[in-house]
């Protein structure tokens, strides 16, 4: 969800439970001030009433006046505001007002007096109250929403140009960053910060580059001087029966160094995006070229073979689409018993390889970390699946696997 939506949502979130209490709010303060200034004209007049009795001792006019009763002495009369809905046949309906009952003396008799004042235009002041505050709440909610909208583009403007050119930046690349200054002190801040923080992970990608380097080329010779030398020492007759399994040994694991070495370069590789080429790889070929070059393997364990190719290509690089197909197939014939089978599917949604096999007891999620092997029998690395996953996490594709028994299944969605 984005910034400006999130912050609109709350302020709607707000004003929705705002606004009933603000218009109920607003509708009693309104009826309340009405009737109180109601009140007062009745009590005003009430008191002109009392004051020309007193002074002349006749009634006079008045527009309020509607009943008059004369009253006995011990009869008590309260000073009382009512509401009350009172016919009119003019209108043929029932009518608000407000009435208010008090006591007055004229010529030794007690009269008690009804003013009354109709509520028909206060009720029309107080609905027009209403809507006219109900409509300024609303276009001040609309207001805040535009006024929000036009500071989110505008302050918020350096933010996400910086924020674009962050996503397409590319590290391997030594072209800076160019980050948008801006006046906003925070925003000036998380520059300096991203920029220094740049800085060090070129550093530290420079450096572990530098590191693959020299794995690749100062390790990789001495190892291949030192096999070379033990194959000349296989090849001797000088050595006893012991000595020569010692040298087998140390051939095997010289060997073995030299393959992982190059395998977690492969891997740094892969995760520092060196691979940038995107070549139109054809799959079909690429399977069926592995499948020949593994030919004699296939037939040294007589497998049965399956192969069912449809015609797909895909966007990769040509030497990481090579290493993926050809660690699933030469996975199937490596951990494959003898007289078992291979089945190869590809299709333009997927590759599938189903193999026979023994039945692991590794979880299958672990079979995808390094080092890990689904078979101790064999002298697999348990790297293969590894570097599988990270080909497959450069160019979004899925590596799935799945097994029933001695039956393996690995589905690679592209």
């Amino acid at each position: 969800m984005k910034l400006v939506t999130k912050t609109n949502t709350y302020y709607l979130i707000f004003f929705i439970f705002l606004f009933p209490l603000m218009i109920a709010a607003d509708y009693y303060l309104i009826q309340y001030v009405v009737i109180t200034e109601v009140d007062e004209i009745l009590q005003h007049e009430s008191e002109r009433i009392r004051f020309e009795l007193k002074e002349k001792g006749t009634l006079p006019s008045s527009n309020y006046v509607f009943n008059t009763t004369t009253v006995k002495e011990e009869q008590p009369v309260l000073n009382v505001f009512k509401d009350t809905l009172i016919y009119e046949a003019y209108t043929d309906k029932l009518i608000p007002y407000r009435t208010y009952e008090f006591m007055a003396s004229a010529d030794s008799q007690r009269i008690k007096i009804s003013l009354r004042h109709v509520l028909l235009e206060m009720n029309e002041l107080i609905v027009w109250l209403f809507a006219t505050t109900s409509l300024i709440i609303l276009v001040l909610v609309v207001g805040l929403y535009v006024i929000n909208q036009g500071i989110y583009k505008w302050a918020w403007k350096p933010f996400f140009e910086n924020l674009s050119k962050l996503k397409n930046y590319e590290i391997t690349k030594k072209n800076p960053v160019g980050l948008e200054a801006s006046n906003i002190s925070e925003f000036e801040e998380l520059n300096k910060i991203v920029v220094t923080l740049m800085d060090q992970v070129k550093k530290d990608f420079q450096n572990l580059r530098e590191f693959n380097e020299n794995i690749s080329h100062e390790i990789q010779t001495p190892l291949a001087i030192i096999r070379n030398k033990m194959i000349l020492l296989l090849e001797s007759q000088n050595l006893n029966k012991k000595e020569l399994q010692w040298v087998q040994a140390v051939y095997q694991e010289a060997n073995k160094l030299s393959k992982i070495g190059k395998s977690l370069t492969l891997i740094s590789r892969i995760e520092n995006q060196e691979f940038i080429r995107l070549d139109n790889v054809d799959i079909r070929t690429i399977v069926d070229n592995i499948i020949n070059n593994m030919e004699e393997m296939i037939k040294f364990k007589n497998l049965e073979i399956k192969v069912e190719l449809n015609p797909v290509k895909i966007k990769c690089d040509l030497i990481l689409a090579n290493i993926l197909f050809t660690n699933l197939i030469k996975n199937a014939v490596q951990h494959n018993q003898e007289g078992g089978y291979i089945t190869i599917l590809l299709n333009e949604e997927k590759f599938e390889i189903i193999n026979s096999g023994e039945v692991s007891k590794i979880a299958t999620e672990q079979l995808f970390r390094r080092f890990q092997r689904g078979n101790t029998a064999t002298d697999s690395l348990g790297l293969g699946l590894a570097i599988n996953q990270k080909i497959c996490e450069l160019y979004g594709f899925r590596l799935d696997y799945y097994r029933h028994g001695g039956t393996h299944t690995f589905s690679l969605f592209f």
